[in-house]
């Protein structure tokens, strides 16, 4: 039984605050998600958007998402490209083969690092990092192998086979794709900074000083932000708004499903659970 205080809520975006309309890059907010915005900014918790989508960087979002209705505080869309670059930066990479669209490049670019694009002239690079792109070659393709089996090592911001779209419709994860060619190719496994991933965890804590324990992680996709939050620790609620219906969040087993799976986000904040961890009284 999850015993902490709620200090922060973290939201997966696709399926879950909102929907995306993949040709015109616009998003419809779901049931309930721009109540339980409002609500939890009313309740004083800190909320971070962390979606699983490298797209684009995490500025284009606040606007897409305000015409929606989902205002969101500076500095808190958080994306596995973002999350990447903090990481690589971290490690000591000044310069590496971007694979993927201003969803990646700019956070990349924005960390310091040099990009240098999956061509067959590009030179050597210690590292790929695998991002989502609208249009791609096999040109480019074979650049990030080529660079692998030089010695780069292989990361990607999503692994994901798909997330939800507008319409019902499951939109394919372009990276994971990639990821799977390869690793097909090289042998070399890829290794993932986004979800189910907890890394991006320790950038909402320092954003929020929640510890992972103290958030609630609320999510569409079993395998990726309730797995996450799961293993760091987290109170995670599931919703059906998105790609996997109450049954397919049943299915995990005890220790890594939902603890809590809802319709929608309607009536978020009134949720028994929810009222009972955020009282100032359990804060102390």
């Amino acid at each position: 039984m999850h015993t902490h205080p709620i200090k922060a809520v973290v939201f997966d975006i696709d399926g879950t605050l909102a929907l995306m309309d993949k040709e015109k890059g616009t998003y419809t907010a779901l049931p309930g998600a721009v109540q339980a915005l409002a609500d939890c900014k009313a309740m004083g918790l800190p909320v971070v958007a962390y979606t699983n989508g490298t797209f684009f960087p995490p500025a284009h979002y606040y606007p897409a998402l305000a015409e929606a209705g989902l205002v969101l505080e500076p500095g808190h869309v958080l994306t596995p490209a973002a999350v990447a670059a903090r990481a690589l930066r971290a490690m000591g990479y000044t310069r590496l083969m971007v694979m993927g669209a201003e969803g990646t490049t700019v956070p990349v670019e924005e960390a310091g690092i040099e990009v240098i694009a999956p061509t067959k002239d590009a030179p050597k690079v210690d590292a790929v990092l695998l991002g989502w792109c609208k249009d791609f070659n096999a040109e480019q393709v074979e650049a990030v192998v080529q660079a692998v089996w030089n010695g780069a090592k292989p990361y990607a911001g999503s692994v994901a086979p798909y997330f939800a779209g507008a319409g019902g419709k499951k939109l394919l994860g372009i990276s994971g794709a990639i990821a799977a060619a390869l690793t097909n190719a090289t042998g070399v496994p890829v290794t993932v900074f986004g979800k189910p991933e907890a890394a991006g965890l320790d950038i909402v804590s320092a954003l929020t000083g929640a510890r992972p324990e103290e958030m609630v992680i609320v999510g569409d996709d079993p395998k990726l932000e309730i797995r996450m939050g799961r293993r760091a620790g987290a109170f995670c609620v599931g919703v059906t708004t998105g790609v996997v219906d109450a049954d397919g969040f049943k299915g995990y087993p005890s220790d890594e499903r939902a603890q809590v799976v809802l319709a929608s986000l309607e009536g978020f904040a009134d949720q028994p659970w929810f009222a009972r961890r955020t009282k100032t009284e359990e804060r102390a």
